[in-house]
């Protein structure tokens, strides 16, 4: 009997949105990107971004790619913390009623993805493996029921819904199922 090797969730989206591995080379390597970020990554979200590009899918999910370059990961590096010190002013009370801290702090959520309405996504960093990270979504008015993740099964989750059965809460059955590089900077940029 031939054992079956298991397709990762990142398998599973490249081929629901029919992406050829080789489509995409990042520059940098996952160690240096780890350094300039100051944190470990998941294993599956560095899986899925040595073969995408900054980007996003199904046009609700966004992302920027800090292996692509030296100078797109000091934009992730400053995005994010622009995006932490945002969700840090108490005066905004973002973290208001809710039992989330932010990065650096130990368990700290830390962000990977955004959405075109204004939401983000977080890993919800209480293991010291990474690979066990949840993942955190807010909305400009609301933050939702976490996800155990990992956060590719969330973007599969998102990419394969055809109603309002995700994270989101949102009707996917307009839209497209497709992945779509460096999408303008309304989607790129986090909110401010």
């Amino acid at each position: 009997m031939t054992d079956v090797p298991k397709r990762s969730y990142v398998d599973e989206i490249c081929e629901l949105v029919d992406w050829r591995a080789g489509d995409f080379r990042p520059e940098l390597d996952w160690a240096t990107v780890e350094r300039e970020l100051g944190t470990p990554l998941p294993g599956d979200y560095k899986e899925l971004l040595t073969r995408f590009p900054s980007g996003g899918f199904r046009d609700v999910i966004a992302f920027s790619n800090p292996s692509e370059g030296l100078e797109e990961c000091a934009n992730v590096k400053r995005e994010n913390a622009e995006l932490l010190e945002i969700f840090g002013d108490e005066d905004l009370g973002y973290l208001e009623g809710v039992p989330y801290r932010l990065f650096p702090e130990p368990g700290g959520l830390y962000p990977w993805g955004i959405n075109g309405a204004g939401g983000t996504f977080w890993w919800i960093r209480e293991s010291p493996d990474p690979d066990e990270w949840g993942v955190a979504y807010n909305n400009r008015d609301a933050w939702h029921e976490a996800h155990p993740g990992p956060m590719t099964k969330v973007v599969r989750d998102l990419l394969v819904s055809t109603g309002e059965d995700n994270l989101l809460g949102w009707d996917m059955s307009g839209k497209p199922v497709n992945f779509s590089g460096h999408w303008g900077d309304r989607y790129l940029s986090y909110p401010r």
